[in-house]
């Protein structure tokens, strides 16, 4: 499981790995969901960016970050490596306060 794989999660639809890979030991992952660009909880700011999986527009709910087993992590469908700077960013305003 890399940083910023997408993986489905039973009862939840489709979350990032936001976890760094220097964890990856680690038993846990901590990830961000994904949810649909209209839906009321995410807003089209730099918190919750704009990604495409599988020809699909979502967008990141950074504010809702959350530790999980990583066995709850299902089947890999993607990856969004290519947004790491913005996921970072977002994740940053989370953590870092900017």
């Amino acid at each position: 499981m890399a940083q910023f794989d997408v993986h489905t999660i039973d009862g939840h639809g489709l979350v990032v790995n936001c976890q760094s890979d220097l964890l990856s030991d680690l038993r846990s992952r901590v990830v961000a969901p994904l949810r649909q660009p209209d839906e009321p909880s995410v807003s089209q700011s730099r918190l919750n960016p704009l990604v495409t999986v599988n020809q699909t527009e979502y967008r990141v709910a950074v504010q809702f970050l959350r530790a999980v087993d990583s066995r709850q992590l299902g089947e890999k469908i993607g990856s969004l490596l290519d947004y790491e700077y913005d996921l970072k960013a977002a994740i940053d305003i989370v953590v870092g306060g900017l």
